[in-house]
């Protein structure tokens, strides 16, 4: 029974929390041979002022050219997620 926690940052909606759960799920029932329903999926947004890396939390200005404004690590992520391919299959078009 496969449990799995994601920790994002809070702004994502219903629909792409969705996708995230339906995709992991899929991605780990076909690889560890499990049911969909075997797998549980955990998502927690978290607030950028309580996450960090690099020693910044993620709502502070990352330092960079005087000149500019200074994004912070919130605003530096990508408003859209590339998708995953599908597993490559065989040339009869079987799963292995």
């Amino acid at each position: 029974m496969p449990v799995i926690s994601v920790d994002w940052w809070k702004g994502n909606d219903r629909a792409r929390r969705q996708e995230l759960v339906g995709e992991l799920t899929a991605c780990v029932s076909r690889i560890a041979g499990c049911p969909e329903a075997a797998v549980t999926v955990i998502v927690r947004d978290v607030d950028p002022d309580h996450w960090g890396k690099g020693g910044l939390l993620a709502d502070e200005p990352v330092p960079g050219p005087a000149d500019e404004p200074a994004p912070t690590l919130a605003e530096e992520r990508p408003s859209t997620y590339a998708t995953v391919p599908p597993a490559p299959q065989d040339a009869g078009g079987q799963k292995p």
